[in-house]
């Protein structure tokens, strides 16, 4: 149910109206933080009813690990990686292989960089400096920055109403 408000017409008016949005807010506050205890007693709940069963998954799987290797090729007949057994896929997967890189890497980029053979290796990629850029659009170039489409974009004024989180938080200037 939805209260009917009317648009205050006298700082009293919306002393009152800021009033009860603090209430609301207040409440809606309550309401959140009940709701947060609750999800965290479930979770818990939850957390306790499956440690059990997750130390018995873990102890199979520890089992199980070793004896894969000695296994695999009869029941693959090396043309697969996995298979399913017992209700479960078990197997192995290759991790991706990832670049190892013994220095520091802006060093090698920058001597790669200077290697014919090397150049598609590195990526020299330009970019805003935005910040710079914002600031010299007020100054001496900023008709060539325009030419160039860079100009100042003002920000946009929002308006905001929030509980005050201090004690005192129902006063008002009446």
């Amino acid at each position: 149910m939805t209260a009917s408000v009317r648009q205050p017409r006298t700082i009293a008016a919306a002393t009152e109206l800021c009033e009860r949005y603090a209430e609301l807010d207040g409440q809606i506050a309550a309401i959140e933080e009940q709701r947060q205890a609750d999800i965290a007693a479930v979770n818990a709940d939850a957390d306790r009813a499956a440690n059990d069963l997750i130390a018995q998954r873990d102890a199979i799987a520890e089992k199980l690990e070793p004896w894969w290797p000695g296994a695999a090729a009869e029941l693959t007949q090396n043309k697969r990686k996995s298979i399913e057994l017992g209700g479960c896929v078990i197997g192995t997967v290759d991790g991706r292989a990832t670049l190892a890189i013994a220095g520091k890497e802006d060093e090698i980029a920058a001597r790669l960089a200077k290697l014919r053979w090397a150049k598609n290796l590195v990526r020299i990629k330009p970019a805003l400096e935005k910040a710079v850029i914002l600031k010299a659009t007020e100054g001496k170039r900023a008709v060539e920055l325009a030419e160039l489409g860079l100009s100042r974009k003002p920000g946009v004024t929002t308006f905001f109403v929030k509980r005050a989180e201090q004690s005192g938080t129902r006063g008002g200037s009446r």
